[in-house]
């Protein structure tokens, strides 16, 4: 398990999704002001029953593709579902990103609001993902050529 290189694709994706989670995202600037928001930190408010509920949207996002990308690390053994746990962990990757550039254009601040580079970190997860499924193919070619060699 430990040995294959796509499960150190998937340890570094892990590594990469949790510094995703937890450097700051977005900034908003002004004189004598800054604040930053970190990845755990970017909600979205939405009226429950006429009282205002703070939904962890990036959060839950993220700790979903984690979590698959966990799982499929210890399905070693069943290559396609652990090739299809890693696509949907990529899905759930792009939507936490588009979450939070979608709360950057929507910041309404009397100063400037600023995405920063730590974003960078999911696109590093992203290709560390893909990476790691080229891999999984790569066994699962190996795996059939054995086969067929006996």
């Amino acid at each position: 398990m430990i040995q294959r290189i796509q499960t150190v694709f998937l340890l570094l994706a892990i590594v990469a999704l949790g510094l995703f989670l937890w450097l700051p995202l977005i900034t908003v600037e002004a004189p004598h002001f800054s604040d930053s928001t970190k990845g755990f930190e970017v909600t979205h408010t939405l009226p429950f029953m006429q009282q205002p509920y703070i939904y962890f949207i990036n959060a839950i996002l993220v700790l979903t593709a984690i979590g698959f990308t966990l799982i499929s690390i210890f399905l070693f053994k069943k290559r396609s579902l652990q090739t299809l746990l890693c696509w949907f962990a990529i899905l759930v990757i792009v939507s936490a990103q588009a979450f939070v550039f979608y709360k950057y254009q929507t910041k309404v601040f009397m100063g400037d609001v600023v995405f920063r580079e730590w974003n960078v970190f999911s696109a590093v997860a992203v290709v560390l993902e893909i990476l790691a499924i080229v891999y999984i193919r790569k066994d699962e070619e190996k795996i059939r050529s054995l086969d067929r060699l006996r």
